[in-house]
């Protein structure tokens, strides 16, 4: 056998094995991407399934009272538009100032705050924009998308500017209302820092001058229960989750 062969079947070889390396690699990136979407796919029917669960016992305790979800922000309209995907029996509704946010939610229950004011814009952080932004005719559209309501749920993140500012007008109007009001307050993580802290327990301070049902969840504590790749979507899951289990439960 020639030196020049030798070479020639040595590459052809070395090539060989290269592809089959290739293929198994491949192969075995595709099982782990199967086994990862299945696993995806049988937590989301589990989910599901528990949820269409609580939200039963809900529908049972709650059937002789309309009851509604208003999240209030960014937090609690991404929130709430979580639980609306699956629920189909009650009234969702969403108040934000960013017109382009409020466009991408799917319920037919939208009321921009403020748009004289902030043009369609969000609030940056600022609480006392929020709570400008409540205004009377604000409060009259509001008025008449929960007439029919008795049971409210009000669901917002704090420590930013629409969901600490306008949360607390919004729950002391309701009160006037003679409506049932539970507020479910999601705290914003240690790292976000103290301000953002502090803004959210004042906010808290000031619904809880208004009513007496208000369900803190933190965010960390919501974070320890998640997987390390878990984007915002699983959060607002678990929170949505952690809300209709609270409500099923009798808060």
């Amino acid at each position: 056998m020639s030196f020049e062969l030798m070479i020639h079947l040595t590459i052809d070889t070395l090539v060989t094995f290269l592809m089959l390396y290739i293929i198994l690699k491949h192969r075995k990136e595709a099982e782990k991407f199967y086994s990862q979407s299945r696993s995806e796919w049988e937590e989301r029917q589990k989910y599901e399934k528990t949820l269409e669960q609580r939200l039963d016992n809900h529908h049972v305790l709650s059937k002789s009272n309309k009851t509604c979800f208003i999240g209030v922000g960014g937090g609690g309209c991404n929130i709430i538009q979580d639980m609306a995907e699956i629920d189909n029996r009650h009234k969702f509704i969403h108040l934000n100032s960013d017109s382009q946010a409020l466009q991408l939610k799917t319920s037919k229950h939208k009321l921009l705050l403020g748009f004289d004011k902030k043009a369609g814009l969000g609030c940056g952080g600022k609480a006392q924009c929020g709570k400008d932004l409540v205004n009377d005719d604000v409060k009259t559209k509001l008025l008449a998308l929960t007439k029919d309501e008795k049971i409210v749920y009000v669901v917002a993140t704090l420590g930013g500017g629409v969901g600490s500012g306008a949360t607390p007008e919004i729950v002391e109007y309701l009160k006037t209302l003679n409506k049932e009001i539970v507020v479910f307050a999601i705290m914003p993580f240690t790292f976000e820092g103290k301000m953002k802290a502090s803004v959210a327990v004042n906010s808290i301070s000031k619904i809880r001058s208004s009513i007496e049902n208000v369900v803190i969840i933190k965010n960390d504590d919501l974070i320890l229960n998640c997987n390390p790749t878990s984007g915002n979507r699983e959060i607002f899951k678990m929170t949505s989750n952690i809300i209709y289990k609270r409500i099923a439960d009798g808060i």
